[in-house]
């Protein structure tokens, strides 16, 4: 609840900005995949995430932005590669697990981005970004159970995922496309590098969106 009134003040300075220094503002959504970039062994359980968010835009000069990017991504696990993270915890084997549910990695972004556009004579403009930003990873407890042993819960603790609210930065490439004065249409790709204490946990989001320019 926090992270959300957060943002919502911040979006509210943004276009409080705009409208004081008379440069344009805009606001917009994003939606998409992310391919994992966790630390080792975590990449080896997880694949693509899905999900996606929202943006505000000031342009400081003509082609020149800052932006506030908040997204939300969930990355879904392979049980069957977790029934085998599962056996060991417990010294049993993959077979005695007989359904298995959770283990899901959660990815709440709040990043802040420097985006120069390259100028072109056509309605598509190309742009570079780069960010800092806030990250809180999480991942939900594993839930198994076996005919023989019963059911078991294992906490993220338990299994040495490093979650929590991390530094990181983004960095990244995408294009614009003005359909008319008052939308412009765009598809990003950004690599976002999460700063964790033993290796560094990532992801690659891929996302089209849209700016409604105020």
């Amino acid at each position: 609840m926090r992270k959300a009134a957060a943002v919502i003040l911040t979006i509210v300075f943004f276009a409080a900005m705009g409208r004081a220094q008379n440069v344009k503002f805009s606001v917009g959504p994003q939606a998409g995949i992310a391919i994992e970039a966790f630390e080792s062994p975590w990449s080896d359980y997880f694949g693509a995430g899905f999900g996606g968010g929202a943006h505000a835009d000031v342009d400081i000069i003509k082609f020149f932005s800052v932006r506030l990017s908040v997204d939300y991504y969930t990355f879904a696990s392979d049980k069957d590669k977790l029934k085998t993270l599962i056996a060991d915890y417990y010294g049993i084997l993959p077979s005695d697990i007989s359904s298995l549910s959770g283990g899901n990695v959660g990815a709440f972004n709040v990043s802040m981005q420097a985006i120069g556009k390259i100028p072109t004579p056509s309605s598509v403009t190309p742009y570079a970004l780069f960010g800092i930003g806030i990250h809180s990873l999480t991942l939900s407890d594993l839930n198994g159970t076996s005919p023989t042993y019963g059911s078991g819960t294992i906490t993220s603790d338990q299994v040495n995922f490093d979650g929590g609210t991390k530094f990181g930065l983004d960095f990244g490439f995408g294009i614009e496309y003005a359909a008319s004065r008052q939308v412009s249409l765009m598809a990003e790709f950004r690599y976002v590098l999460v700063f964790t204490k033993i290796q560094n946990n990532g992801a690659m989001p891929i996302t089209i969106g849209a700016n409604f320019h105020l």
